[in-house]
């Protein structure tokens, strides 16, 4: 009662109602609103929501002073700017498929609102898991930018290692996220430079495919990888929708490599595989091998794959540094390189792919790139005559398939990110060959 309830009860409905029951006020399980901060300053209804976002930076601060190094730090109370200083979790959700299912929509969400750094509680965190949810959780969760199984102490075990089915399915999943890091690690370092979105909406590259603003629950990572997880109960398929104006390419177990149809498909998606995932033609990934930690994957070799579109051509780019230094407040002074690529083909002149390290950085050692994939090649490429430079190259093995149309070539230092700035490997075409 009394002038200060104003604060206490606005004129408006509050996340309370909705959370803690109707007759709930926006104080329930927090402070009166009429409560003052900043040395008696303030009121707290007008800076309770840059508590999370002080606490991040403070410790975001602390732990760099600490450490010397990067560190990381996760909050479930951030504002806008927080995702400056920390990643954010969507906080303790329950045990099912609903949850599961919103946690799509969250990460898109925050990576809207400038926090690409962001997950859910994996399998879930009150109530009891299952085997299939904790599966299918498992299978999207590597997909977060902030992947984490979290779990109630008095609830049942959860992490992967409690079935041998959801112990199967995270190993893949995960194996498929440590080999695609350097394309992760590329879009949060052009996020950190430039803004934008890690993982976005469809719309948000197909914006004028009005059948895009529908789907909730197919996402991408950056604008070239499609993820499609499986949200429902007891089903192993999953209908996807593809935009027709670009190409895309299976990157999952099934018809690995292979061009899709567009539109709306229907897709496999047993337990044992992973989720359906999707290239875009005219994109580039770097990725590496996988490993056990990112520490060690980190010196595994390099690889590319390269997703042709409709006129034969693709372009991608790479970010890399030591991983741990402190950057700068101008990320774009820190000891960073990077690497964009080009890759161009036809029947006559035959395929180039084009290399330029457009920035360069000191004391940071490359592993080779050492193995290229190209889907969608629609030629019959003479590989024993690539070069890199002009110079003959002995590749170790190399395959085309004029079936799925993908080249594949694997060489012992076929290049080597330490020594130079530009690279153009290129091959000719013996014939021409189109399945279609």
């Amino acid at each position: 009662t009394g002038d200060a309830s104003k604060w206490d009860n606005p004129p408006y409905a509050t996340a309370s109602s909705f959370l803690y029951g109707p007759d709930e006020y926006i104080f329930t399980k927090t402070l009166c609103m009429f409560g003052t901060t900043i040395r008696n300053s303030s009121l707290v209804y007008n800076t309770k929501s840059l508590y999370g976002w002080s606490e991040s930076r403070a410790t975001f601060l602390a732990v760099r002073a600490a450490t010397g190094k990067r560190g990381y730090v996760v909050s479930r109370s951030t504002f806008a700017s927080s995702g400056k200083y920390a990643g954010h979790w969507l906080g303790d959700i329950s045990s099912k498929w609903e949850d599961l299912q919103t946690s799509i929509v969250g990460i898109q969400e925050f990576n809207i609102f400038g926090i690409p750094y962001v997950g859910s509680d994996i399998c879930g965190y009150r109530e009891n898991t299952t085997e299939e949810l904790c599966l299918r959780w498992q299978q999207l969760g590597a997909f977060y930018t902030f992947s984490r199984n979290h779990n109630r102490i008095d609830l049942i075990l959860q992490d992967p290692a409690q079935w041998p089915t959801v112990a199967a399915a995270t190993k893949k999943a995960n194996e498929f996220r440590y080999r695609h890091l350097p394309y992760l690690y590329s879009l949060h370092y052009n996020v950190s430079l430039h803004g934008g979105t890690v993982v976005r909406p469809i719309f948000f590259e197909f914006p004028e495919d009005p059948l895009v603003y529908s789907i909730n629950y197919q996402f991408l990572w950056g604008p070239a990888m499609m993820i499609v997880p499986v949200v429902y109960q007891g089903v192993t398929t999953v209908d996807a929708y593809l935009p027709p104006k670009s190409k895309w390419y299976s990157m999952y177990d099934s018809y690995y490599g292979v061009a899709q149809t567009n539109g709306n498909s229907t897709y496999p998606a047993p337990w044992t595989s992973l989720i359906p995932v999707f290239i875009r033609g005219g994109y580039i990934l770097p990725r590496q091998a996988s490993a056990l930690t990112t520490v060690l994957a980190r010196k595994n070799r390099f690889e590319l794959v390269v997703a042709l579109d409709s006129s034969n051509s693709a372009s991608g780019e790479f970010f890399w540094d030591d991983g741990d230094s402190i950057p700068s407040d101008d990320l774009s002074t820190h000891n960073f390189c990077h690497f964009t690529f080009e890759f161009k083909a036809d029947n006559d002149s035959g395929a180039t792919l084009t290399i330029v390290k457009t920035k360069s950085c000191t004391d940071i050692t490359f592993p080779y790139l050492e193995n290229i994939e190209v889907f969608g090649y629609p030629f019959y490429p003479d590989l024993p005559k690539a070069t890199v430079n002009g110079n003959p190259v002995a590749l170790d093995s190399y395959d085309y398939s004029p079936f799925t149309n993908i080249v594949n070539i694997t060489g012992k230092g076929l290049i080597d990110y330490n020594t130079g700035s530009n690279w153009a490997l290129k091959w000719p075409n013996r014939q021409s060959f189109n399945l279609l």
